[in-house]
């Protein structure tokens, strides 16, 4: 009964995968098939549990690891990590074998170097955005509680648009004395040129923001019902939303819905940049949106950016959901864009 049930298991995940050998030039090769099938049947009944609600959830639950020993696969003539080998199966069958993936905060795996085992489970992990995101340097970081859903209010806040002189980050009691926690960054969600609702502190080191996600918890944007109805449309769109999280190098952002966002911030400004620099993150991809030691350096010379006008916070992000804004796109500024967050970082770390 044990074995049928594990077989079981097996063809439901065989079943689940992106691609077949008889897709053509999409599909897996016979090898990258095979090898991934014996893989499967090598895994005990507890890991393929995991991995298939993993998979079928698509991204959508706080998933468990599914931690095997951390040898390569022999692949042909190459060999590919189990974690590699799995993404490329249900994640993304364009990857190539070498592409280098970055472990997301809430998994075992985060900052485990030389461990005789690793995570496998392919919702925890992430492509990386272009070759100017440097190599995250990975440290063990220990999964907090997380905090209750929270759903904004329907009113609608309209504060000078983009006015940092009072809801700065800094600014809202950043000290730790009397036992409580600082948070690390506060985040304002806006529809075009109005805010809507408060500020809110991210006090664990990762936030989830997102419009419908089966088990959210975090910051919901789904309960607006003012909004006109292109803001709705484009709201909608956010789904799973991202993931932002303070890392020893600085703030990353995970997309884990299934459209792009976009990111303007301080330090991914290029040197002696002339015009406004945004960045495009795809679905299942990590970008480090606020790099620290950069900042510092910014700060300790004085830099500002030329084509900046008006009020600037070297500490702010922004990020727009599935609308780009700038010089590449018809929509100059992000007050345009319909769906938008300001990130307001605490430089109090």
């Amino acid at each position: 009964m044990f074995k049928s049930r594990r077989s079981g298991l097996v063809r439901r995940l065989w079943r689940s995968r992106l691609v077949t050998e008889s897709d053509g030039q999409a599909g897996l090769e016979e090898e990258l098939a095979s090898t991934a099938h014996a893989f499967l049947k090598r895994l005990k009944e507890r890991c393929l549990d995991a991995l298939l609600k993993a998979v079928e959830a698509r991204g959508g639950i706080n998933s468990e690891c599914v931690m095997v020993p951390s040898s390569e696969l022999r692949l042909g003539a190459h060999h590919v990590s189990p974690q590699s080998l799995l993404c490329k199966v249900y994640r993304w069958s364009d990857m190539p074998l070498s592409a280098r993936l970055k472990t997301l905060s809430h998994c075992q795996s985060f900052g485990a170097e030389d461990s005789a085992k690793v995570c496998c489970n392919p919702y925890h992990y992430s492509r990386l955005c272009g070759p100017e995101s440097p190599p995250p340097p990975y440290s063990l970081s220990r999964s907090e509680e997380h905090k209750p859903l929270v759903h904004l209010p329907k009113q609608t806040l309209i504060p000078p648009p983009l006015s940092f002189s009072s809801d700065t980050g800094t600014s809202l009691g950043s000290s730790t004395s009397g036992g409580h926690r600082s948070h690390w960054c506060s985040v304002a969600y806006w529809e075009q040129r109005t805010r809507v609702g408060r500020l809110y502190p991210a006090y664990e080191p990762s936030l989830n923001i997102f419009y419908d996600l089966p088990q959210g918890t975090g910051l919901c944007l789904g309960n607006n019902s003012n909004s006109s109805s292109s803001v709705q449309q484009i709201r909608s769109k956010i789904g799973y939303g991202i993931v932002l999280s303070q890392e020893p190098d600085g703030a990353w952002l995970y997309n884990r819905s299934l459209h792009p966002v976009f990111v303007h911030s301080p330090t991914l400004d290029p040197p002696s940049a002339r015009g406004l620099s945004v960045r495009r993150v795809m679905p299942g991809f990590s970008l480090k949106v606020f790099d620290y030691e950069r900042s510092s350096w910014m700060a300790s010379h004085g830099v500002k950016p030329e084509s900046q006008e008006g009020p600037w916070d070297p500490h702010s992000v922004r990020i727009s959901f599935a609308k780009g804004w700038g010089p590449c796109y018809s929509r100059q500024f992000i007050t345009s864009c319909p769906c938008w967050l300001e990130v307001l970082l605490n430089n109090h770390r």
